[in-house]
């Protein structure tokens, strides 16, 4: 599978919810790694996600879709991010 750590870090930046993963203050570093492992998986299995896979995969976790929480924008940057990491 696609490197799971480089989507994680990918969410990490984005930070949807503000939680600082990593930081001192924030929580573990692997708090988005589900989310993670979900993208991931369909990078390789198709070498693209699109926003309607991570509106997908966030409303089965948070019950709503990301772009809702982070705006249209940010997440066509955030996919568009998730996307190169799947490039040779």
């Amino acid at each position: 599978m696609l490197g799971v750590e480089a989507v994680l870090s990918a969410l990490n930046e984005a930070d949807p919810y503000g939680l600082q993963p990593g930081s001192p203050a924030g929580v573990p570093v692997d708090e988005y790694a589900r989310e993670a492992r979900d993208i991931a998986e369909i990078l390789a299995q198709q070498g693209r996600v699109s926003q309607d896979d991570v509106d997908g995969i966030w409303e089965s976790w948070f019950n709503e879709p990301l772009v809702d929480v982070i705006g249209i924008a940010e997440v066509t940057a955030l996919v568009a991010r998730m996307n190169s990491l799947a490039r040779p």
